[in-house]
């Protein structure tokens, strides 16, 4: 399965192929820009990803902006890992064929239009609205993504920002945004 660098479509249609077979072992990805990435198989399901120093669903997001890359599989029995990062929904969702109505996890923010939230004064008076928006999105897990992005920032769009990165599709981003937006103007 070496090749010359292709499109990362075709990469990542041939590592779909590889998880419907339930196939496990070492998928290898190199870049034009020599980065790597390796991910893990067991059975079928992505159990670990790594790109360069990434792992996760920052390394997901880093393969996500790869124009052309190529691929080796190397079949075999995979180990238990023990420092292993499970992958979110949204880097799964993506790598199980998000991929191909979103060439790059980047496009989802670039699609966007910057429309700053206009509400000032401290984020957490805004939690409630914007976690109600979240949890139609997202379900029951929505409350802890809040606490996480509420924790890590007091710029209610960079909130927005991370709490819809976790959404499976472009659209669904796009939505949420205007939603939540809509709902804090309303404040």
């Amino acid at each position: 399965m070496v090749s010359d660098f292709r499109p990362l479509i075709e990469v990542l249609r041939e590592l779909r192929t590889l998880m419907q077979k339930k196939m496990s072992g070492y998928f290898f990805i190199a870049t034009e820009n020599n980065h790597s990435s390796t991910i893990l198989l067991r059975n079928g399901q992505v159990d670990e990803v790594t790109f360069s120093r990434y792992r996760s669903d920052e390394a997901v997001k880093q393969l996500a902006n790869v124009s052309a890359a190529r691929a080796r599989f190397q079949p075999g029995a995979i180990g238990a890992s023990v420092s292993r990062t499970p992958l979110g929904e949204a880097a799964l969702q993506w790598l199980l064929g998000g991929f191909e109505n979103d060439a790059g996890m980047r496009q989802r923010t670039a699609a966007v239009p910057e429309q700053r939230v206009a509400p000032t004064g401290d984020p957490a008076t805004y939690r409630d609205a914007i976690e109600k928006v979240a949890l139609s999105y997202l379900g029951p897990i929505a409350g802890l993504l809040c606490d996480e992005a509420f924790s890590s920032s007091k710029d209610l769009e960079q909130i927005l920002q991370q709490i819809g990165s976790n959404l499976s599709t472009p659209e669904e981003f796009r939505r949420f945004l205007a939603e939540a937006r809509a709902v804090l103007a309303g404040k």
